[in-house]
C-alpha cells in the first residue's frame, strides 16, 4: 500500500512541474513517506504556524493571555493578505483575535503584530528547543516583502503587493527565495513534524495544544490540501504562498481514529507568467491541483470507518 501511494504522490509532483517537497505521515501507524522532505523551501504564509506554536508558549509562561486586547495603528500594516490595514485606526483586538486572523486568513498585519512582540529570536530558539533545527524565522513579513519586491517600500495600501509583483517583478536575488537560515525557511519533514507535535501535545498540555488545533481547523483558504477531500472533511492546516511559492501543511482528519500529515512545498520560476493574469493563475490551479492529489490520496490510503 505504501508503495503504491508513493508512486502516485511522485506522478502527482511530476504534474505539478514544479520542484516540490512532500512528507506523508500517518500519525495512528507511523507510516511515512518523504520526498525532497530535508530540503529547505520558502515557508511563505506557513510561519504562521510556529508564531501561533511560541504564542501558546508564551501564554504557558505568563506572559501575555489569550483576551488581553492590543491597539492596532495604521503604521503597523502590512502588506498582503489580510483585513487589519483596512479597518479604522485604533481597533483593540484581543490576542486570540490575532491568532484567529493569522491562521484563518492568513493576515500579515496580526502576524507581524504578534511577530514582533513574541520576539524573533524566542521564535527561532524555541523551534530549536522541540528539536526543529530545519525551521527557520529571521524575518517578518514587512521585511520579507520589502527583500522580494522592488519598490515595495513606498507601498501604503495594503493590496499594493499583486500590483506592484505584476508591474515589477520579484528579486528572485535576495534573501526572500534563498533556501537557508538566512531566509524564513523549513523542511516538509521538520513542518510535518511541528503538527505531530500539535496534535499529540507533546508540547505543551492537551488544553493548550487543543486551542491551537481548534483555530487551526478553521482555516479559509481551502484549495490546496483540502480540494478534492471528501466535503465536510476536517483539516486543521496553514498555506503559505509568495510569488513562486506555494505551500500547505497540515492534518488531515481520515475518518474514525485515522490522521495523516501532509506537508508539501513547492517551488517554480514564476517570472514567464508574471505578465498574464491567466497563465498565472493556471500554473497556480496546476500546483494546487497536485497538492490536493497527493492530499485526497493519503487520505484514501489511510482512511478508516
Amino acid at each position: 500500500m505504501l508503495k503504491d501511494l508513493e508512486t502516485k504522490i511522485q506522478s502527482y509532483i511530476a504534474e505539478s512541474d514544479s520542484e516540490m517537497g512532500v512528507a506523508v505521515h500517518h500519525l495512528e501507524s507511523d507510516q511515512q513517506i518523504m520526498i525532497n522532505a530535508d530540503r529547505l523551501y520558502p515557508l511563505a504564509s506557513v510561519i504562521k504556524v510556529p508564531i501561533l506554536v511560541e504564542a501558546f508558549h508564551q501564554m504557558a509562561e505568563g506572559k501575555l493571555r489569550l483576551d488581553d486586547r492590543w491597539t492596532v495603528t495604521k503604521d503597523l500594516g502590512t502588506v498582503g493578505s489580510g483585513l487589519l490595514p483596512v479597518f479604522d485606526n485604533g481597533l483593540t483586538p484581543t490576542v486570540r483575535d490575532l491568532l484567529t486572523l493569522m491562521i484563518i486568513i492568513s493576515d500579515n498585519t496580526a502576524t507581524d503584530m504578534l511577530f514582533d512582540r513574541l520576539g524573533v529570536q524566542n521564535v527561532n530558539s524555541r523551534m530549536k528547543t522541540l528539536g526543529l533545527s530545519d525551521i527557520h524565522v529571521p524575518h517578518n513579513l514587512k521585511e520579507l516583502f520589502i527583500d522580494m519586491v522592488p519598490g515595495l517600500e513606498k507601498a501604503t495600501d495594503h493590496d499594493f503587493l499583486s500590483k506592484y509583483t505584476s508591474k515589477h517583478g520579484v528579486r528572485r536575488d535576495g534573501w526572500a527565495y534563498r533556501e537557508d537560515e538566512t531566509n524564513n525557511c523549513a523542511s516538509p519533514r521538520h513542518m510535518a513534524r511541528l503538527f505531530e507535535m500539535i496534535y499529540k501535545g507533546k508540547m505543551l498540555d492537551r488544553k493548550a495544544c487543543d486551542e491551537m488545533l481548534e483555530i487551526l481547523l478553521k482555516q479559509t483558504l481551502n484549495e490546496r490540501l483540502p480540494r478534492f477531500l471528501p466535503h465536510g472533511t476536517k483539516v486543521a492546516h496553514k498555506t503559505g504562498t509568495i510569488s513562486g511559492v506555494r505551500d500547505d501543511s497540515g492534518i488531515i482528519y481520515a475518518g474514525e481514529n485515522s490522521h495523516v500529515i501532509v506537508s508539501i512545498f513547492a517551488l517554480w520560476d514564476s517570472t514567464p507568467t508574471l505578465q498574464d493574469r491567466f497563465l498565472s493563475y493556471e500554473r497556480q490551479i496546476q500546483i494546487d491541483s497536485a497538492m490536493g492529489k497527493i492530499a485526497l490520496a493519503a487520505y484514501e490510503a489511510f482512511y478508516k470507518e
